[in-house]
């Protein structure tokens, strides 16, 4: 489990189960068209959620369970020494999962991407970085902010 995802995936079935540590280091936003189930097993997190185009932050302490409904841009920020257990439906085939970033000033979204996720642990590592090396990407056409690449943990 490393960063930038952290994650290990312990059943790829009708349903996708990982565990998930921290810590994590991102601004980027999930979508799917399926729900999310966590369950936080060590640590409190906090999950980000785009809902109704206000972001909002959710706190989830040790213990308890979080349900992400379908079609909710979602970003998991996980501290050192947490551990979760996320679960996911398998995709249909026409389904695509998404990448999105909003702007830290404004809430305007920055930019998004959609592709057919296969593996989470090899796929988005090169995606963050296109998108993170894009000054164009990362900058508010509504305000002008440029959003700074999160701190890389090792």
């Amino acid at each position: 489990m490393k960063p930038p995802v952290g994650n290990k995936c312990v059943y790829d079935g009708d349903f996708i189960v990982m565990v998930v540590g921290g810590p994590n280091s991102r601004k980027d936003y999930h979508f799917q068209d399926g729900p999310e189930f966590f369950y936080q097993v060590e640590g409190d997190i906090q999950v980000g959620i785009v809902e109704d185009g206000e972001q909002k932050v959710y706190d989830i302490k040790e213990g308890e369970i979080f349900y992400v409904p379908p079609k909710t841009p979602h970003s998991p920020r996980r501290p050192a020494n947490t551990i979760g257990l996320v679960i996911e439906r398998k995709r249909n085939d026409n389904e695509l999962d998404g990448f999105q970033w909003y702007c830290e000033n404004c809430g305007t979204k920055l930019h998004e991407k959609f592709f057919t996720l296969t593996n989470i642990v090899t796929q988005l590592p090169p995606l963050l970085e296109e998108y993170y090396n894009s000054t164009d990407l990362r900058t508010c056409k509504s305000c002008g902010h440029v959003m700074t690449p999160p701190v890389k943990i090792n």
